[in-house]
This record gives C-alpha cells, structure tokens and sequence, in this order.
C-alpha cells in the first residue's frame, strides 16, 4: 500500500516570484509530518497547494493514489480537511453550527444537514471534551476553545488528510499542548495521515513522526523525525547557534546556545 499522500516536484511562484521550488514528501496514515522553518520558508503556502486552494506552478499531489488535480472542488473536500490559523466570520455562528459545516461537500446540492449530521457534530465536540461549548457563539470562544472547534469541524469532516497551519499560534502554553495532543490522539485512533506546520521546533520533536523542513521555499531536510531534528539542521534554518538535548522521558528539546560558552 502506498503513502495516504504523496507531493512530488512542487514548485509554486507568485507573481512571477519562485515561493517554491521542487518540493517532495510522503505522509502515511497513522502518521504527524510536521513542517517546520523560519517566517517566510512557504509552510502556509505548501499546505494551500496541498490543498489546491493555490495551483502550483509545477508537480503533482496524490492523495492514496488519487490525482488532485482532477478534482473538483467537492470532491477534494471530501478528502483533506484544515484547519487554518484563523477564521473571520460574518454571521453569529453557534459552535456546533460550526463544526456542522464540516459536511457540507458531503451534502447533496440545496440540502439542508440532517439530524444524524448535527448529532454526529454533537459528538465530535463531545470527543473532544467540549459539549458545552456547542450553542455558545462561536465569535465569543477563547483562542484555544476556537481551534478545538475548528479540529472538531475537521474531523467531522471525516477525511483521511488532515492539514493544520499552526494550530498552535496565539495560543498559551497550556493550549498548546492541549490541541496538539488531541492531534495526536485523533491521528492515531482514526488512522489519519496529518500535515501540522508548526513554528516552535521543540513541539515538533514531541509530537511529529517526521519532518520536512523548507528554507528558502526549498526542501532543506525531510525524513524521520529522530534523524532530521539535528543541531547542524536546525542552526542551518533558523540561522542560530542551538543546544540540542535529550529529557528524562527520551525526547529532545532544542535551546539557544548560551551567550559566551558552549553546550
């Protein structure tokens, strides 16, 4: 069985600027890749034309075989979900209506949601420990109490991709890691192939299995998480001298080098 999605010599330019440039990596089901690099390196941009809501200028994305790019718009849906960095919204959304909305390219055209549809986004916020949110405005929710909503929308989506354009930005410490273990959680128990991009390295080295690190809108690094989260890597993209050390629990932390010494 093949990877749940494969990008292959993606390159994408904006107004004639490469943004880009031969981009390649495989997720399998099961599995967090994690997409990491400094302001500007394309993250938010490679997760768009994953989801060709940017067409790249060059390659192909396949989603467990299937070509994107023949896809309507409908159809991809029902195959990758996001959840982007913020949501804008003109009406008074209820949360539960929010994460309703996660079925709409499952609907036939001027259908309305059924029964079973807003019992099965009652459940997806129940699953995330968030029930009682569900008729409160979506407008009125904490910054983390919105990106559980959005997580609920997306997995009420039920697709077997699931994008995530730093989910954790804006967030405190304590939400941070609340959202990224429900990733985590979800990601395994649903058998989920998730794309995460994310800016801060060390959460990267707790939750993801692999990476893909981007300089320069270039593919710098990609592999399994234990041999690409490196200190020769992480200094040469984030343009930093760094310590990388190993916690009681087995996992690795990356920290700035102290001022005047070595690790």
């Amino acid at each position: 069985m093949g990877p749940a999605l494969s990008v292959a010599d993606l390159s994408f330019d904006y107004r004639k600027k490469p943004v880009l440039l031969d981009i390649a990596f495989r997720v399998e089901r099961g599995t967090i890749c994690g997409l990491l690099g400094p302001n500007a390196s394309g993250k938010t941009t490679l997760l768009k034309c994953i989801n060709r809501v940017l067409l790249p200028k060059t390659g192909e994305i396949t989603v467990e075989g299937q070509r994107i790019a023949d896809m309507s718009r409908p159809e991809i849906a029902r195959l990758m979900a996001v959840v982007p960095q913020q949501v804008s919204l003109v009406f008074a959304f209820t949360a539960l209506q929010m994460v309703v909305m996660g079925r709409a390219a499952r609907l036939a055209p001027l259908s309305l949601p059924s029964r079973k549809d807003r019992s099965d986004a009652q459940a997806a916020l129940e699953d995330l420990g968030i029930g009682e949110l569900a008729h409160r405005p979506f407008s009125e929710l904490s910054g983390g109490e919105r990106q559980l909503v959005l997580l609920a929308r997306a997995l009420h989506q039920d697709t077997p991709i699931l994008l995530l354009d730093e989910p954790t930005a804006h967030l405190d410490f304590k939400n941070q890691f609340m959202i990224m273990d429900v990733v985590r959680d979800m990601t395994r128990a649903k058998g989920l192939a998730t794309v995460v991009s994310l800016h801060d390295p060390n959460l990267a080295a707790r939750y993801c299995t692999r990476l893909v690190v981007l300089k320069d809108g270039r593919l710098f690094r990609e592999g399994p998480r234990e041999t690409v989260f490196e200190r020769q890597t992480l200094e040469a993209v984030y343009g930093m001298k760094v310590v990388v050390e190993e916690t009681a629990e087995g996992s690795h932390v990356v920290l700035p080098m102290p001022s005047g010494g070595g690790p």
